[in-house]
């Protein structure tokens, strides 16, 4: 028998994580739960005496892209027997990619090239499991294009990150890859980068995030998270595969243009 994951198993996971305001906004989830799944995102930011971002950050936190999924994922705790057979896991990933595609045709990389053609170094910073999966793609493309790529752990105080810092220069270029953006270790970790002045380059969903708000450019892919409960731990990520790939294929596209 598979676990569900409840609204009051997901604030205890992500406890750590949340400020005051999302805290009272937790507490008003928790008091108002029967009318949650009525609301918009207006509503319930008036109704929690919150704002609109602050709702979509505290959404963000909890895994979900926005409140719509936070509030499906409420409505669905207790009846999900009925909505079963409408999700299909399949339709998911291939909405990302859709969507994904659609900010590709959009893409403006050329001063991302240009840097990576001027910089000393490239590094990339992985702050979960799949994302050093996607890091070591990254990075064997690029190798493969006769750029060498250096990965760094995801935490501040390792003897990797302490070491890569003390050499990093505002000549370096870093990438840094994170499915949500609001990872808290990565606070600590970006401002040190701010100190050197290396540029930093993030990768992460397609969404408002601490983490792209600090980068001085953006990679966005796609992702989606079951509403189901008992599919909490069902997130896509497939896409950020897909624009590792596209990136870096781009990046051959531009250097074939620039020596011809």
């Amino acid at each position: 028998m598979s676990t569900i994951m409840r609204f009051t198993d997901l604030v205890n996971e992500h406890y750590a994580d949340l400020n005051e305001t999302e805290l009272l906004m937790c507490n008003y989830i928790m008091e108002n739960i029967d009318i949650i799944p009525t609301m918009s995102t207006l509503e319930f930011a008036r109704n929690s005496l919150s704002s609109k971002s602050s709702v979509i950050r505290f959404s963000q936190k909890l895994g979900f892209t926005g409140f719509t999924e936070l509030r499906n994922f409420i409505k669905w705790q207790d009846h999900e027997e009925r909505f079963d057979e409408q999700i299909t896991f399949t339709n998911q990933v291939i909405k990302d990619i859709e969507r994904l595609l659609n900010i590709l045709k959009d893409r403006n990389w050329l001063p991302i090239y240009q840097i990576i053609d001027s910089v000393d170094n490239i590094y990339v910073i992985t702050t979960g499991i799949t994302q050093k999966n996607q890091a070591a793609e990254l990075q064997r493309l690029f190798l493969l294009i006769g750029k060498p790529l250096q990965i760094i752990p995801g935490n501040g105080n390792s003897n990797e990150f302490r070491r890569i810092l003390e050499r990093l220069t505002e000549k370096d270029i870093v990438f840094v890859l994170s499915l949500s953006g609001e990872n808290n270790q990565l606070e600590s970790i970006i401002h040190q980068l701010e100190l050197v002045k290396s540029k930093i380059v993030s990768i992460t969903s397609l969404q408002n995030n601490w983490l792209s708000g600090k980068s001085d450019f953006n990679l966005y892919a796609t992702t989606s998270r079951s509403p189901l409960p008992k599919d909490w731990w069902l997130q896509t990520a497939s896409s950020f595969f897909v624009l590792i790939e596209a990136f870096a294929f781009g990046y051959m596209d531009y250097k074939r243009k620039e020596s011809s």
